[in-house]
């Protein structure tokens, strides 16, 4: 096959394959990201802190008045249960809050 004149297909328009569009694409958008859950979070966790702190003094005061009055007596078994508890729990709460 042999072409003799290129010129003879005719040339191709470009604008002629795009559709007519009169209104503008629709803008998407844009992601953004809000501290304002984080700033929450961070509140919360240094309430919570600070609230097992206050919590822990009251508790060790309450227990030992109760002590000084001789009206504790704990079981062994009870006892080694509660600070196993407590170990636990605070070894889940500092993993929690990332220390």
């Amino acid at each position: 096959m042999v072409i003799r004149n290129a010129s003879s297909a005719g040339a191709i328009d470009a604008t002629a394959s795009k559709p007519q569009s009169s209104a503008p694409a629709p803008r998407l958008k844009s992601d953004s990201v809000s501290m304002v859950d984080a700033d929450r979070a961070e509140a919360v966790a240094r309430a919570v802190r600070t609230n097992l702190g206050v919590l822990r003094t009251l508790q060790t005061a309450k227990v030992e008045k109760a002590i000084h009055a001789g009206n504790y007596w704990p079981s062994a078994s009870e006892l080694a249960n509660r600070l196993v508890d407590d170990a636990e729990i605070d070894a889940q709460l500092q993993r929690t809050l990332g220390r």
